[in-house]
């Protein structure tokens, strides 16, 4: 095998293991609650620590790469995630879990940040989408087990297993990642922006963490305005420290570069569509339908497995013939498969459902591989590693969009819906109000997808070979902007 291909397996694994531990988690926390003795309030800390340290972290994390390495950053993020998923799975009470989830967080953001730079720059531009597509397999398969592997592990020994069983596959994981992924040399006279990460990070965390509670505490509420003005001030701070930094976190001139812009912008539109479906839809089958979270499970891993099918061939077919049309139309699938569920009968049949999710996945997995390789060959080489970085914060970015913004609505018109039925509405006519909510806030997605089509299209052409090169024009846009 050649040897490209062997450093292919490594990020994919990388990308299994922090993928599957993003998504294991949340079917184990009733049993947490239930060892600690604590309220679900307390317990889902456990996952909104990890998601909020992982999201303030990856622009810093891909800056941090091209500075040490990126196969050093690789190693060691692995390191701490597979010694932190020890600590957690042997935490004696919540407080140190949490504490060891945040350690935990921090490894799995090198991961996650180092994984497609690496592809990028070990594959040439004429085979990039595919290797993307191939390592978007590994995200899938993690989305897709996490919560079966988790039940099981839960179900037949402890929720401490689910941790612990990162040990074994972390330490064989580390060990070839230190063989078989090449060599590399720090560049010279490189330094890490600490003021633009500590401002960056901070931005991000309190934007993430408003989108994450604002429903609970209130989108009024003085905490949740506080932390989306601290998170507009950091960020004007943000963006006047990098603009005098010799060597900024985020290169300015990057945001000049159209493919780059316009594929941030649908990540975030492409992943606010996907994570509203993925939140709403247990609500839907399980309050709407009666269905069992088992049930739930395995219909909605019929999203993943789709994707995992498309990727690789979808990613393909963009290093061939460019990756504007092919991600569009995936954006274009996103948007009929919202709209289909809006469709979706209360007494709908499994195969009713299944295809309209099976549309969904299609049409994530037709867009997610090409829109990545466009981003990642867009930017000279020297920045993959901040393209890396932020192509995976926006991701996670559109993630919490998704979900506050698919909360905010349903919480909208359930009272519209519910003000349809007579006073004391039955269980049967709430869940009846809570369907019509739901199938509003699909359609809201909808729309917004149809806003991502048009960001798709708009990054040009950018097939391989085509237009200027990223270096080139990074270089044209940094001296336009000395000397003005």
């Amino acid at each position: 095998m050649p040897h490209k291909w062997l450093v292919l397996t490594s990020v994919s694994l990388g990308s299994l293991m922090a993928t599957l531990d993003g998504s294991i988690v949340n079917i184990a926390l009733p049993s947490m609650q239930q060892d600690f003795g604590v309220g679900l309030t307390s317990v889902e800390w456990v996952v909104l620590a990890y998601l909020l340290v992982v999201g303030s972290l990856l622009l810093p994390v891909g800056r941090l790469g091209e500075v040490l390495t990126f196969k050093r950053v690789y190693l060691v993020g692995f390191t701490i995630f597979t010694l932190a998923s020890v600590l957690c799975g042997a935490a004696p009470g919540l407080e140190l879990l949490v504490v060891f989830r945040v350690i935990q967080a921090v490894g799995a953001a090198m991961i996650m940040a180092m994984g497609p730079a690496i592809v990028a720059r070990t594959f040439p531009a004429s085979e990039r989408g595919r290797a993307l597509g191939l390592n978007a397999v590994s995200v899938s398969l993690g989305l897709s087990l996490g919560p079966v592997l988790g039940g099981l592990l839960t179900e037949f020994g402890t929720w401490r297993a689910i941790f612990l069983i990162n040990l074994p596959i972390g330490v064989l994981a580390i060990a070839w990642a230190a063989r078989i992924l090449p060599a590399e040399t720090r560049g010279r006279g490189q330094s890490f922006d600490l003021r633009g990460a500590a401002l960056s990070g901070l931005a991000l965390f309190a934007l993430l963490l408003a989108l994450s509670r604002g429903q609970e505490w209130g989108w009024t509420s003085p905490a949740t305005i506080g932390l989306l003005l601290a998170s507009s001030v950091l960020g004007v701070a943000f963006v006047v420290t990098e603009r005098a930094a010799l060597q900024p976190l985020l290169d300015l001139a990057l945001l000049r570069i159209r493919p780059f812009v316009a594929g941030l912008a649908s990540v975030i539109v492409a992943f606010s569509g996907l994570f509203t479906a993925t939140f709403l839809l247990p609500f839907l089958l399980e309050r709407g339908s009666g269905l069992t979270p088992l049930q739930t499970g395995l219909l909605l891993a019929t999203v993943p497995i789709s994707m995992a099918i498309v990727a690789p061939f979808s990613g393909a077919a963009s290093d061939r013939w460019g990756p504007r049309l092919i991600a569009s139309s995936g954006m274009a699938g996103m948007v009929l498969a919202l709209l289909s569920l809006t469709q979706l009968p209360t007494d709908f049949s499994a195969p009713e459902l299944i295809w309209r999710l099976a549309l969904l996945g299609v049409g994530q997995g037709l867009f997610m591989s090409p829109n990545s390789s466009a981003v990642l060959g867009s930017v000279p080489r020297r920045r993959i590693g901040t393209a890396s970085g932020t192509l995976a914060q926006m991701r996670v970015v559109g993630q919490s969009l998704g979900i506050a913004l698919s909360a905010a609505i349903v919480a909208i018109r359930l009272p519209v819906h519910l003000s349809t039925t007579t006073s004391g509405a039955t269980q049967a006519q709430q869940d009846a109000a809570l369907v019509g909510a739901i199938h509003d806030a699909f359609a809201v997605a909808a729309l917004i997808c149809a806003l991502g089509i048009v960001t798709s299209l708009v990054r040009g052409s950018t097939r391989p070979g085509d237009g200027e090169p990223a270096d080139e024009l990074v270089v044209r846009v940094e001296s336009a902007a000395t000397q003005a």
